[in-house]
């Protein structure tokens, strides 16, 4: 099973801290290391979200500020890249845009995340085909018929030795133990692909459950933001595991199946208030959230914006 430690913003922007990541990920038994092609210069600015009395308030300039504080530059990239392989970790980036996929693929990444709200995204996942050797899709906030189609897409990648995976994910900050709904990530199993968990739960609130149901289930990918540092010093803080809990969850991955169930079965959580009613279309609030977080951010090309769903030079 593969253990991605995602470090999201949660190295403040610090190579100390990268580094530091890196090492307590690797001792806690996690497989892939990530961080998020996430840049400032590229976000975009969209007058609907700047109303303070809107259902979504989210202004352009405060979050530029916000992001620019944790822009990693090309160099810290390639340093990154570099520095997984040095601790047998495979350096994964999620890419948001085609040129960050360009600058993914020259800082030497090969094991490729694409983001739910890019799911459908057909036109980034092509560009990321190009050069990966890996790529998984988390699919929350998306219509099953477009989780097909790009299924479909990744079945054709899976040729001569290339991996690609679906995770069930929530578009929920944080996701709630009965919003969890894992019984959409065992229908992700029709599509032939291996099948995971991206987990956006709080430790400290529904603890490892999840994460650990999903493996029950039969995730061939966990994916967990990671932190050393304390729960309330980052914004992705409150929904990120710290290096005992993810040795805790690389631990439960290496048990049987029977050792699993009886861990579970003890547990007092209700696995079904988890497994949820299978759903498979996003709920209202995660259609909210993707109408701010698709078209986030854009490629500026040739003098012209680019989203992620748009073919390069191309308007």
């Amino acid at each position: 099973m593969k253990l991605i430690a995602e470090f999201c913003q949660n190295h403040m922007g610090s190579r100390q801290i990268l580094i530091d990541m890196l090492q307590a990920a690797k001792e806690s038994g996690a497989t892939h290391a990530k961080i998020q092609g996430l840049y400032s210069h590229e976000l975009t600015f969209r007058p609907e979200f700047e109303n303070p009395s809107s259902s979504y308030y989210r202004p352009y300039r405060a979050e530029v500020e916000r992001l620019g504080k944790l822009d990693l530059d090309e160099a810290t990239e390639s340093w990154f890249v570099e520095n997984s392989l040095a601790l047998k970790l495979i350096p994964m980036i999620t890419v948001f845009t085609h040129s960050g996929a360009t600058r993914a693929k020259e800082a030497g990444f090969r094991s490729i995340k694409i983001a739910s709200y890019d799911c459908a995204s057909w036109s980034l996942i092509d560009s990321v085909m190009e050069f990966a050797a890996e790529i998984v899709v988390s699919t929350g906030a998306t219509k099953w018929s477009d989780v097909a189609r790009t299924a479909k897409k990744l079945i054709e990648f899976e040729t001569g030795g290339k991996r690609a995976a679906l995770l069930h994910a929530r578009t929920l900050y944080p996701c709630t133990s009965e919003l969890t709904n894992l019984s959409r990530m065992n229908a992700l199993k029709v599509f032939g692909l291996p099948i995971g968990f991206s987990d956006h739960s709080r430790p400290a609130v529904e603890g490892l459950f999840a994460a650990k149901l999903a493996m029950l289930l039969g995730a061939d990918y966990i994916e967990r933001h990671f932190t050393i540092l304390g729960d309330k010093e980052t914004k992705d803080g409150p929904v990120s595991v710290n290096p005992c809990q993810l040795k805790e969850l690389s631990q439960f991955a290496n048990l049987d199946h029977e050792r699993k169930l009886l861990e579970l079965t003890l547990s007092p959580e209700d696995f079904q208030l988890f497994l949820g009613n299978s759903e498979l279309e996003p709920n209202e609030t995660e259609q909210t959230n993707a109408k701010y977080y698709r078209g986030r951010v854009a490629s500026q090309i040739n003098g012209k914006t680019v989203f992620s769903w748009e073919k390069v030079g191309k308007q």
